[in-house]
């Protein structure tokens, strides 16, 4: 009976032994793993901040690249498809290649966008054929009228964008179109005038007024003011009155086709009055 207590007193201090000992324990595992976390992540960082990491990454890249260039696998030749005006040479350029770089290294999209930024070229698709054979498509932008703007001329496609800004005299035949905004609207009305044909081949200009509307200005100096909405109404009163009256060919400064169902002309106030001839008695 006295052992009781002493056993129980003893199971007691064995039982708490353990528990403070693997209290500590997961205390120093614990503390052991977070520094060797701090450790490992600390060194990452460090190694990430001085370009360890990426300076072997590209080493192993580079070095991969080189051996499928000498299997085989490297840039030979370039075909270019699609290609009537833009410079063959500019496009090369873009591409910036060179004979026997690794064709799985080519940077496809970057040359895509720098070939897409010619003036010439409105899109492009570049493919590789391998071993050895760049592919590149192209579609070229239609050239559709010579545009003035602050003393510039520029040949401009159908949505409004600038092919190039000099060497235009090939082109000398196109429609001309003046002013800020010009651009954006014009194939909407160059269209319009193909089925005016008298209208068309009388103009000389077509000139954007505040990027709202357009006037007309004539080969005889003529302006003809046409209205934001139903130009095609307009034209039908131009044309109509212009055979009817020959009014290209009057002394005439302009004409205002913007009030509906009206054809305004302002006559040249300087333009000679036939004098009346006085009669004799006989």
């Amino acid at each position: 009976m006295r052992l009781m207590p002493h056993f129980f007193r003893t199971e007691d201090r064995k039982a708490r032994r353990p528990q403070g000992g693997k209290l500590r324990r997961s205390l120093i595992k614990a503390g052991v793993a977070s520094a060797a976390i701090a450790i490992l992540g600390g060194g990452g960082w460090y190694l990430t901040q001085n370009g360890w990491f990426g300076e072997r990454t590209a080493a192993i890249n580079s070095a991969f690249m080189g051996l499928t260039a000498r299997a085989g696998l490297r840039v030979e030749d370039v075909v270019v498809s699609g290609r009537a005006r833009a410079d063959g040479e500019e496009i090369l350029a873009a591409l910036d290649l060179e004979r026997g770089t690794p064709i799985l290294d080519v940077d496809v999209d970057g040359a895509r966008t720098r070939i897409e930024s010619i003036g010439w070229i409105s899109s492009a698709e570049i493919a590789r054929r391998l071993p050895d054979v760049i592919f590149v498509r192209v579609i070229e932008r239609q050239p559709l009228a010579l545009w003035q703007h602050d003393g510039n001329t520029a040949l401009v496609d159908r949505n409004g964008k600038v092919i190039q800004r000099s060497d235009l005299e090939a082109f000398a035949d196109f429609p001309l179109i003046v002013g800020e905004g010009a651009p954006r609207h014009a194939a909407q009305l160059i269209d319009l005038l193909k089925t005016y044909p008298e209208v068309a081949d009388a103009t000389e200009a077509a000139v954007r007024v505040s990027d709202r509307r357009w006037n007309l200005r004539l080969q005889s100096g003529i302006d003809v003011r046409l209205p934001e909405k139903d130009i095609a109404v307009a034209l039908d009163r131009l044309e109509e009155f212009q055979r009817e009256h020959d009014l290209f060919d009057r002394d005439v400064i302009a004409v205002d086709l913007r009030v509906p169902d009206r054809l305004i002309v302002r006559v040249n106030p300087n333009a000679a009055v036939p004098r009346k001839v006085g009669g004799k008695d006989t």
